[in-house]
């Protein structure tokens, strides 16, 4: 037997500590496997073991995985989808389009009001939008408030809609070399998960819900995203970046199972600090005695409060021009976009080349 275990981060991840005390980890989606290991040995072992139980193919050091490039560069790796992009600009068409800078316009709003899509044009937006969502999981974190947004009208699309979507693959083809790089930043102490967290209050017309956005980093490197619509109408900026701190804080209780699986350290030793540039919403995550201004927010919301009174996470504040998650919460001018997406990681190796 190979004695791995499954981390409770993920199924689909299996872990073995090793005499040495190192950590061996496999990876599986469907039929890929993935292994890591300290020493070209061990992986060899792993890979013996695993061909002693199923028909397998093995295809040497890892240069893909589900289709995103992984390079060496320095001091860590570079995650790329170029190939990917490239596949689905002639796909739609638009191999030879006009390239933007952005992949949403500062001031589009997006309603579900308009001329809609006829059956076939209806398909191409679903397929449109879906291979931008891969995009964004994969790699491409700066497309989250574009593919969030688009991705409420799959069920009813506009012609607006279609232009705006065709819009946000024009920019991808404009940014096709951007790679996501990991090259961590060695700490001294405890591993540490830094986080950053925003919301645009009410920003969505047609319901005025809120958009919520964050970005966590472990070891300087970027390793989770998201932007999403709030479940809830907040009734002020202060109440709609709460809501955004609880969103963040339940991936980043996520992510801390996740490392431990992978580090050595104790369960208690995996700090996260989460920067917001709110500083009411801060305020209230740390006074529990505010009653008369957070009686009437759901329950579920005061996780954040919880947390932060156990001490699993810390709060911080940060400047708004330092927020690198407002990207992802609505359009932003050029200049404030790329510099929030070269601070998230996201580097353009053709032209650093």
């Amino acid at each position: 037997a190979l004695d791995f275990t499954h981390s409770d981060a993920d199924w689909g991840i299996f872990v073995r500590i090793e005499p040495g005390g190192s950590r061996t980890i496999v990876f599986v989606y469907v039929d890929d496997f993935l292994i890591a290991a300290k020493t070209q040995k061990i992986i060899d072992s792993v890979r013996d073991g695993l061909k002693a139980s199923y028909r397998m193919t093995d295809i040497g050091p890892v240069s893909s995985v589900l289709g995103v490039k992984i390079e060496k560069v320095d001091n860590g790796f570079a995650l790329s989808q170029g190939h990917y992009i490239d596949t689905v600009l002639e796909r739609f068409d638009m191999a030879d389009c006009r390239p933007e800078s952005t992949p949403i316009a500062v001031g589009t709003k997006l309603v579900p009001e308009g001329v809609p899509l006829g059956p076939e044009d209806t398909k191409l937006y679903q397929a449109l939008v879906g291979c931008l969502m891969w995009l964004y999981i994969c790699t491409r974190l700066d497309l989250g408030y574009g593919v969030s947004a688009l991705s409420r009208f799959c069920g009813a699309p506009t012609e607006e809609h279609l232009k705006y979507a065709k819009r946000v693959l024009r920019n991808v083809k404009a940014t096709r070399d951007l790679a996501l790089v990991l090259a961590p930043v060695k700490v001294d102490g405890e591993p540490e998960l830094v986080g950053y967290s925003d919301a645009d209050w009410a920003g969505n017309v047609e319901d005025r819900r809120s958009q919520s956005g964050y970005v966590f980093k472990l070891y300087g490197a970027t390793v989770s995203w998201g932007s999403l619509r709030q479940n809830c109408v907040s009734l002020s900026s202060t109440e709609s970046e709460y809501v955004a701190l609880t969103e963040a804080i339940k991936d980043a209780i996520w992510l801390r199972t996740a490392v431990l699986a992978y580090d050595q350290s104790a369960p208690d030793a995996v700090r996260i600090v989460l920067h917001g540039d709110n500083q009411g919403s801060i305020d209230l995550a740390q006074n529990p005695g505010w009653h008369r201004r957070t009686k009437h927010i759901d329950l579920r919301y005061h996780f954040v409060r919880w947390q932060v009174e156990e001490g699993a996470v810390k709060l911080q504040y940060i400047d708004t021009a330092e927020q690198a998650a407002d990207i992802l919460t609505k359009p932003t001018p050029t200049p404030v976009f790329v510099k929030h997406r070269a601070s998230l990681g996201l580097i353009d190796l053709a032209a650093r080349a």
